[in-house]
């Protein structure tokens, strides 16, 4: 159990980054349970980037109905949004500018979760 909340740990860690202008924020396939030491990450059908305060989600295939939500972590505002993904496709969602920390879930039509977090300084 210790080396499974290490990884996790250490997973988080390498997602955050910070965000000082227009770039591209990484997104990762949500973990599944005693997922920790696949030697390739899966294929992540959604980019994303930050520009002042806008969010821009391409799509690289047909994903149907996805949830997105952010959450800013210091007092735990929501942004969200349903998409529909198709490939090919982007779709934008306004956010805060404000100097924090971010998490995003985009959530799949069939389960699928993604995430990504980031940091406005």
């Amino acid at each position: 159990m210790k080396k499974l909340i290490t990884g996790v740990l250490a997973l988080t860690i390498l997602v955050a980054q910070p965000i000082l202008a227009s770039e591209d924020v990484p997104l990762n396939k949500e973990p599944i349970s005693g997922g920790i030491g696949h030697r390739t990450p899966d294929l992540v059908p959604i980019q994303c980037s930050y520009s002042e305060g806008e969010l821009t989600f391409t799509f690289s295939a047909n994903l149907g109905t996805v949830e997105c939500e952010v959450v800013r972590l210091s007092d735990e505002t929501t942004f969200d949004a349903i998409f529909y993904a198709v490939n090919g496709g982007s779709d934008s969602l306004y956010v805060s500018t404000d100097a924090d920390d971010y998490v995003i879930t985009l959530t799949c039509a069939d389960g699928t979760i993604y995430y990504g977090e980031y940091t406005i300084e």
